[in-house]
């Protein structure tokens, strides 16, 4: 999906991946029991990004790009869900971008008493968790770009279940 992928989120500064644990599964795909309160309300979404950003140093300057903004109208529709038993999908939905899937399968974990959450698909990441409540969850990565200069992009995302 024009690796807009569970890296809606990786922007084209960013090029390592983060080798954390891998998430571990739930073996009752329908109890959500073992989950976390904040691992919870991940399952109970439809998550639709509402917002990306990226702030860097720019000539001496803190600047944030607005991503989202020019984001072709085909991956603004797209929406995530995550399922119980640590697996997930990215659905194009009725926009479908030219020659992306329709769905992408993800694995994903919760890490660091839920402060990180681990994405594992072609391009695996784990991101910092901002905040996830019943109506929006945000996260962000700080890496470096190819000139060595820390980029933080911040990913929000709206709850449309």
């Amino acid at each position: 999906m024009k690796q807009l992928t569970l890296a809606l989120l990786l922007v084209a500064g960013f090029a390592s991946c983060d080798k954390e644990e891998a998430p571990a599964t739930n073996n009752n795909p329908d109890n959500n029991s073992n989950l976390s309160s904040q691992g919870k309300l991940l399952v109970a979404g439809k998550w639709l990004m509402s917002a990306n950003t990226a702030t860097g140093i720019y000539m001496g300057k803190d600047t944030t790009v607005d991503y989202y903004i020019d984001m072709d109208a085909c991956d603004k529709d797209d929406f995530i869900l995550f399922a119980t038993d640590g697996t997930g999908t990215i659905d194009e939905s009725a926009n479908k971008c030219s020659g992306d899937n329709q769905v992408e399968n993800f694995k994903w974990a919760l890490l660091n008493n839920d402060t990180r959450l681990a994405l594992v698909d072609s391009n695996p990441d784990t991101f910092d968790v901002v905040e996830i409540t019943t109506t929006q969850l945000k996260f962000k990565i700080t890496e470096n770009n190819s000139s060595g200069v820390p980029i933080t992009e911040v990913i929000t995302y709206k709850n449309i279940k």
